[in-house]
């Protein structure tokens, strides 16, 4: 069920939240193509569910944790849902696969409607190709991530953020994050991205393993959709 605008203003933003509305320009207009984007929000879920350590992900599969009494927010609460009903194991590329259909997508952008984050516009261009627009609305949550973001990459901030590095790897698997941050350079960007794998092994060894299982997830998807390799170039 879609939040009402008072309940989603009572907590943050998730990750697939932030990673949608980072991947839109100042138009309104989507940054890649819309499956790669319904990718990257996969990702995401899977990636915020292991956050929060309702899911353990792994190159080979993902459980779920039962022991963990999480309330969780629409929609990672049904995903979470499917995950546990689904009737055989499933590996992290199967769930991406399953998830990266339009619905997934559909329901973020409602709850940031919602959420007074954007507002959706759907015009014909010549009155004939529909075209749809995600005018961005109160800028503070994006801005925020933008800025923590940012810093990270740049090195002026050194701590492993659950939030902004997660969304900078899923950025880059899904080669948005030149598109995000047009100003820093590539050499920059892997440089920053390899220090905090790193660091993410020994400091937050379960999310590390679960980030790496989902960016191979990404890789894999939008290698068999494009017929290409994808993921490294940023």
């Amino acid at each position: 069920m879609t939040p009402t605008p008072e309940e989603a203003n009572m907590r943050a933003l998730n990750l697939a939240e932030y990673y949608l509305l980072t991947c839109l320009d100042q138009s309104g207009r989507l940054l890649s193509q819309s499956h790669t984007i319904r990718v990257g929000l996969a990702g995401a879920v899977l990636t915020d569910l292991a956050r929060r350590g309702s899911i353990h992900v792994t190159q080979d599969l993902v459980t779920v944790d039962d022991t963990k009494n999480l309330k969780l927010e629409a929609p990672l609460d049904a995903v979470l849902q499917i995950i546990r009903d689904s009737p055989e194991p499933q590996d992290a590329e199967q769930w991406i696969n399953r998830f990266s259909r339009p619905g997934l997508m559909d329901t973020i952008i409602k709850i940031l409607e919602h959420n007074g984050q954007l507002m959706v516009t759907e015009k014909r261009l010549l009155g004939l190709w529909p075209r749809t627009r995600y005018v961005l609305g109160d800028a503070y949550d994006r801005m925020d991530i933008y800025v923590r973001m940012r810093g990270t990459l740049m090195g002026r901030d050194t701590s492993l953020d659950a939030t902004s590095w997660p969304l900078i790897q899923l950025l880059y698997s899904t080669n948005m994050l030149t598109s995000v941050f047009p100003g820093i350079r590539s050499k920059t960007m892997k440089e920053r991205l390899g220090a905090f794998r790193r660091g993410a092994e020994e400091l937050e060894p379960d999310m590390a393993e679960a980030l790496q299982a989902v960016e191979n997830a990404i890789v894999e998807a939008l290698t068999a959709t494009r017929g290409q390799a994808t993921g490294l170039g940023g």
